[in-house]
């Protein structure tokens, strides 16, 4: 059976991830912030579950906040860059 992802839109066949368990909280909290109309038994595909684990992984609290301000702080590196990059 195919599907599509309620977070990126793609069509996959297969089945899309759900979540059962407190492991999964953080991801579910920063998809919702993302996506505030996200439900969790919409699911999402693999490709999107991924992407949230590894941002969770790489923040420092591995917590939603921590990402945000990962988030924050790259944006800003980001626009220094840039900054002076300009001609």
């Amino acid at each position: 059976m195919e599907y599509q992802c309620s977070l990126c839109g793609q069509k996959i066949s297969g089945d899309l991830a759900s979540y059962v368990d407190h492991t999964e909280k953080h991801v579910v909290d920063l998809v919702k912030h993302d996506h505030p109309d996200w439900v969790e038994k919409d699911g999402m595909c693999r490709k999107c579950l991924d992407y949230y684990r590894a941002e969770i992984k790489g923040s420092v609290f591995k917590d939603v906040p921590c990402v945000m301000r990962n988030r924050k702080i790259k944006g800003v590196f980001s626009a220094i860059t840039n900054f002076f990059k300009k001609p």
